[in-house]
């Protein structure tokens, strides 16, 4: 079930009537019906996963918690959590196997990999929920949180519907609280019309940008023989606007649906494209898997046994203040080389959405004392500079992105080789043969300068400071004004969006992860 798809919107609508008409003592049995409900719509191996997921999650809390021996939990925690990542990594990376996925499709009895049991067990976005329930495990290993001892809670935890399939990523201490304060939530119009505006936002985000820029990526990234040159860089920054409203259209539709439950979802973007450094890029893009992989993964590993020993090496080797760096960079190159292989398992994620970026900050970290000298001297506070820094970080996001959208990294090596070849004209004719003809251009357009006006209305410079809400904004004037905005997007998006009998306008792309 596509969540942008009418039947997704039926099944909400039906939910959420069942949810305000039961006493309220009873709204979170029907979530968790409906989760496993959604869950089985995705197909039977989906909601296998999602149980056994829930199942290893309940009992690994249990056996990690307090009131046992250190090596008793420690066990638990350990072998808990390997199965759990170990289950994702047999279903998520099997294609990068090879050799060995062949022959256990021959075990199986697959032929040519037709057949595949592993290839049709693969469960949508497992990725996020398995990462979800091991942070509960380890939550409740290092006393975070007391282990729930309801398993249809925790089962409701690894399952809610709204964010299964692409997150955003939540704590349990955080869900779990959320789900308490919504039994209590009264059917109000306002809040269901602030929901239905952010569902309507992302719906207009994915069908009318995200479908419409795919067009000229798939040609330019499909044919880099013949479109070369200027067409490279043109197909990379429509892969921008094409990822960037895709996954963040998503995020709208999940909290915006979210919050009619009064279940309010952590914000996963707050204004990436405005950021003024690659660091502070991914504070702003995909923002609680950051924070995921900042407090299970990099932080454990700094404190770790093993990079204390280096740090005091190092600071006895290259002084204090140089040497407590060096630890530091290698949790980073862990943490970027976990960002990299978490995207899929193959070096093209590792480099484009890890390694790559790993470099990036570190020269930045390195350069920092220099910076802070000549800042002063060519005005870095002014708004040109700031563009100037923006445009800069935007266009080395562009480069990891040529090897996340290829298939392969010499794919991506002969991307950056076509820019200096010679193929076909770049002129109007041969662009406009993906599909993006004027009317479409001049679209794509309008719509990308409306998404931009609204995030230039929210950004605010410091990253942890809360994005201005558009809907909070409108909900404040009139609540003619929101419902106003619904049908404007609802009709842009009927009208313009790329959808209907005969078109697939396929499942969002991290939803793919």
């Amino acid at each position: 079930m596509s969540l942008v798809s009418a039947i997704f919107l039926v099944f909400v609508a039906a939910v959420l009537l069942l949810y305000y008409v039961v006493p309220k003592s009873a709204r979170i049995g029907v979530v968790i019906l409906a989760s496993l409900a959604f869950a089985g719509f995705l197909g039977f191996y989906t909601l296998l996963f999602v149980l056994i997921s829930a199942i290893l999650c309940y009992i690994g809390g249990l056996l990690s918690g307090p009131n046992k021996s250190n090596g008793a939990r420690n066990a638990a925690t350990i072998i808990t959590v390997v199965i759990n990542i170990a289950l994702l990594c047999a279903v998520k990376y099997y294609n990068v196997l090879g050799f060995a996925a062949d022959r256990l499709d021959m075990l199986f009895g697959a032929v040519d990999g037709a057949n595949s049991f592993f290839k049709f067990a693969v469960p949508v976005g497992m990725s996020f929920y398995v990462l979800q329930t091991t942070g509960y495990i380890l939550d409740c290993r290092w006393e975070k949180i007391t282990p729930e001892k309801n398993f249809f809670k925790v089962l409701l935890f690894s399952s809610y519907f709204p964010q299964l399939m692409s997150g955003p990523m939540n704590s349990y201490a955080n869900l779990s609280s959320q789900f308490e304060k919504a039994k209590a939530v009264k059917f109000t119009v306002g809040r269901i019309c602030e929901g239905a505006v952010r569902v309507a936002w992302g719906f207009f985000k994915k069908l009318v940008i995200a479908e419409r820029a795919a067009m000229p990526v798939n040609q330019i990234f499909g044919d880099h023989v013949n479109f070369t040159g200027w067409y490279v860089p043109i197909g990379v920054f429509f892969f921008a606007i094409q990822l960037y409203s895709d996954f963040s259209g998503c995020m709208d539709v999940v909290i915006g649906v979210s919050h009619m439950f009064g279940i309010e979802l952590p914000e996963n973007f707050n204004c990436p494209f405005f950021a003024k450094t690659v660091r502070e890029y991914w504070r702003r893009w995909h923002i609680t898997l950051g924070g995921w992989l900042r407090d299970y993964l990099m932080y454990p590993v700094l404190k770790s046994a093993p990079l204390i020993k280096i740090g005091d090496w190092a600071k006895a080797k290259f002084g204090k203040k140089n040497g407590k760096k060096v630890p530091t960079y290698i949790a980073l190159f862990i943490l970027w080389f976990a960002v990299g292989y978490w995207h899929g398992g193959l070096w093209n994620y590792v480099i484009g959405s890890g390694i790559l970026h790993f470099f990036y900050i570190v020269l930045g970290m390195i350069f920092e004392p220099v910076s802070k000298k000549i800042r002063p001297k060519i005005g870095a506070d002014k708004l040109y500079f700031r563009i100037f820094q923006s445009v800069r970080t935007f266009v080395l996001m562009l480069t990891g992105f040529v090897f996340f959208r290829s298939a392969t990294v010499m794919d991506a090596v002969d991307m950056y080789a076509a820019i200096f070849r010679r193929g076909v004209a770049l002129n109007w004719a041969n662009f406009s043969s993906s599909g993006m003809n004027l009317a479409n251009l001049i679209v794509l357009a309008v719509a990308v300068l409306i998404v931009f006006a609204v995030d230039a209305y929210k950004y605010r410079p410091s990253e942890d400071d809360e994005p201005r809400s558009a809907i909070a904004f409108l909900r404040s004037k009139s609540v003619v004004l929101l419902w106003a905005a619904f049908m404007v997007l609802v009709v842009a998006t009927l009208i313009f969006g790329m959808y209907g009998l005969g078109y697939d306008s396929g499942s969002f792309i991290y939803a793919r992860i």
